[in-house]
């Protein structure tokens, strides 16, 4: 599950790492809730993005979890890792697909039009919520990939809500 002793019975080897601080765990499940719960973005942008940033990390236990309901297609899976040739992907999720192509290794390479092309969907706090998510979908990468927390392949049907499972 992870390098880490100690680990406490959860519902997913990443809640039991987190657990280690309950009140870490607490607040991290209601920022990462958040941003699914209020649907401050749309959850197949949130999805898309999600899994793009995980390939890019090659974090296989982020990879390994599936929102049923965000409303991501099997096309769209099959041709994330080449989504700019891809046909299966709207402008607003390319625009988006781009935006989280910069955010692991080349975040000082986010241009005005980067956010322009945003920004022609979404609105500003869309924009910064979209944001938010793609620097905490990073983060969660990170944190698999150093803590060492193994892939527990999941298909859910919503989310992670403040209130569920965080995997």
């Amino acid at each position: 599950m992870s390098w880490l002793h100690g680990l406490a019975e959860a519902s997913s080897a990443f809640e039991a790492v987190l657990g280690l601080h309950p009140e870490l765990l607490q607040l991290y499940r209601a920022f990462y809730g958040a941003l699914w719960d209020h649907h401050l973005v749309a959850p197949n942008l949130l999805e898309l993005c999600r899994l793009r940033i995980a390939a890019i990390h090659g974090c296989e236990a982020e990879r390994a979890i599936r929102h049923a309901a965000a409303g991501v297609t099997d096309a769209q899976l099959a041709a994330l890792d080449r989504w700019r040739a891809a046909g299966c992907f709207s402008p607003v999720e390319r625009a988006a697909l781009a935006l989280a192509d910069k955010m692991p290794w080349e975040h000082h390479g986010v241009t005005d039009e980067d956010v322009a092309a945003l920004r022609v969907h979404l609105t500003d706090p869309q924009v910064v919520a979209l944001t938010v998510a793609l620097t905490l979908f990073d983060a969660n990468c990170r944190l698999r990939l150093v803590l060492d927390i193994a892939p527990q392949h999941r298909l859910v049907e919503i989310p992670a809500a403040a209130h569920g499972v965080l995997y």
